[in-house]
């Protein structure tokens, strides 16, 4: 967020308005033209702002699409879609570097019965919880943290979903975040269901402290979530990948929780399972287990099968004779 003596320049409001602003259906045309009249409030000022100001929200879209190209070129703003991650709109035109004005926190909690029940990660920016605001959850632990953490900064910038619809579903309803480090800062921009109209800027030291806090805070796990970590971090995929196997979840069974379940994906074929009884085991001696075993050539498990393709009647290439049918 761009700032002069502690508010929004108007060159950030008006970029922000436009970016808000739908070309094919005109909605936010109001709010188009009320910031336009604010910018000159403001004290900003040129030939096609005074025409885009004094448009009505029924005018063509096209001939308002035309104002506000005309308008930005007089006023030096850059259109949306153009700026970098981390940067803003500077009084007077062009960028700045976006500052740090922002804080962050994270927080592992239930997701409500209702959603399908698990763990959500919580986004508190500036103490406003954003995972809620945009989608609806926050993402299941695994999806942000295991096996590596997404959350970490780097020079690079990288983009991870960080929000999903309150059905639970990811892509139902979606909302992500670019992640990038610039010197002592992160930078976040929201995408698709955003939880506020602005990317958001945190100190880089800050940031890992408190990526950190939630990488390493275990409390939250039940034992089911600590096998199911430990095997998703020291799974050898590398190996699975040679008999063209993905990860697909790992939990207990939902109908006996004295079994645990690693389901696996052929290809868009197949889904596997291959299930282990926990008999007194910890969650680390299971998931050594698991991952022994998983080294080794699929025939050799005790597995089942489940087609996903409704056509495919027959077990897999890579089953073994004690294969048989998932009974889902």
């Amino acid at each position: 967020m761009s700032e002069d003596q502690g508010r929004v320049v108007p060159e950030q409001r008006l970029f922000d308005a436009v970016a808000r602003w739908n070309t094919k259906t005109g909605f936010g045309t109001d709010d188009l033209i009320d910031t336009a009249c604010a910018a000159l409030a403001d004290g900003l000022d040129s030939p096609a702002l005074r025409e885009l100001a004094g448009a009505s929200p029924r005018d063509r879209l096209g001939d308002l699409q035309t104002l506000v190209d005309t308008t930005f070129e007089e006023l030096g703003i850059p259109l949306p879609g153009t700026l970098r991650v981390g940067q803003a709109v500077a009084a007077g035109g062009g960028t700045v570097r976006r500052p740090g004005v922002d804080a962050i926190r994270f927080e592992v909690a239930d997701v409500p019965d209702e959603s399908g029940g698990g763990f959500q990660v919580l986004v508190y920016v500036n103490d406003v919880e954003m995972t809620a605001v945009g989608a609806g959850l926050g993402m299941d632990p695994y999806d942000v943290l295991v096996p590596d953490n997404r959350l970490v900064a780097t020079a690079e910038a990288h983009t991870i979903p960080i929000a999903r619809c309150e059905c639970g579903v990811y892509g139902c309803g979606s909302t992500d975040v670019t992640i990038v480090r610039d010197d002592d800062l992160v930078h976040w921009d929201w995408l698709y269901e955003v939880p506020i109209n602005r990317g958001v800027t945190f100190a880089a030291a800050e940031y890992d402290v408190q990526v950190d806090r939630l990488a390493t805070n275990y409390d939250w796990e039940t034992s089911d979530r600590t096998a199911g970590r430990l095997i998703l971090r020291d799974l050898d995929q590398q190996a699975l990948l040679t008999h063209g196997l993905k990860p697909s979840w790992v939990a207990n069974d939902y109908r006996n929780s004295a079994v645990f379940r690693v389901a696996l994906q052929l290809s868009n074929t197949y889904q596997i399972f291959v299930d282990f009884p926990w008999t007194n085991h910890t969650p680390a001696e299971l998931a050594h287990t698991v991952c022994q075993t998983l080294t080794q050539h699929p025939q050799t498990w005790d597995a089942t099968w489940h087609a996903i393709q409704p056509s495919l009647t027959h077990p897999p290439n890579i089953a073994g004779r004690t294969w048989h049918h998932a009974n889902l």
